[in-house]
């Protein structure tokens, strides 16, 4: 829709509008605006040809007495416009908010956000100590296994208790098993 000079000239008049607003919601004759407005009729008359002239309002005639006003297209584009204007605001709304909410995400948990590190540098008055460097052993020995003795019981041929005593000694590199003595 174009606005152009004659409908500004037209839009001037807070008359104008209310006669366009209550064409928005039906036709109606010049006396039933004069009445609704509290306007006389040759005043009602003069802002409608105004009006009618700026193409916002179309003149029907209905072949009786009666002349009837109603809206054009470019007439109701202005008093009704398409999109209503409480969806246009909260849309809007809706759309800082997420922007908002992005901004602040952005800011507070990617590193575009962070504070970086203050460096200082020590100055030439200052004593410094020098760090120690810590080593890893490259391997680490393990504690000896102390030797452990146990008794062990077997029966021999003749059905006698045979008692030995066994001594086992671990170590992280060999395994010595060692018998003492057979008691009979």
């Amino acid at each position: 829709m174009e606005i152009d000079r004659k409908t500004l000239k037209a839009l001037a008049a807070d008359t104008r509008l209310d006669i366009l607003k209550s064409l928005g919601k039906r036709r109606k004759t010049p006396s039933e605006l004069s009445k609704e407005l509290n306007l006389a009729p040759s005043t009602v008359v003069e802002h409608l040809n105004r009006l009618e002239e700026a193409e916002l309002i179309i003149r029907e005639e209905t072949g009786h007495k009666w002349i009837y006003y109603n809206l054009t297209k470019k007439g109701s584009a202005l008093v009704k416009p398409k999109v209503p204007t409480q969806f246009i605001i909260v849309l809007s709304l809706c759309a800082v908010v997420v922007f908002a909410s992005y901004l602040f995400y952005y800011v507070n948990y990617t590193s575009f956000g962070a504070v970086a590190p203050q460096i200082t540098v020590p100055s030439t008055e200052e004593t410094t100590q020098p760090v120690e460097e810590t080593k890893m052993p490259e391997e680490i020995p393990t504690p000896p296994i102390p030797p452990t003795e146990e008794l062990k019981t077997t029966t021999g041929a003749a059905g006698a208790a045979n008692m030995t005593n066994v001594t086992n000694v671990t170590n992280s590199t060999n395994t010595t098993n060692t018998t003492n003595q057979t008691i009979s």
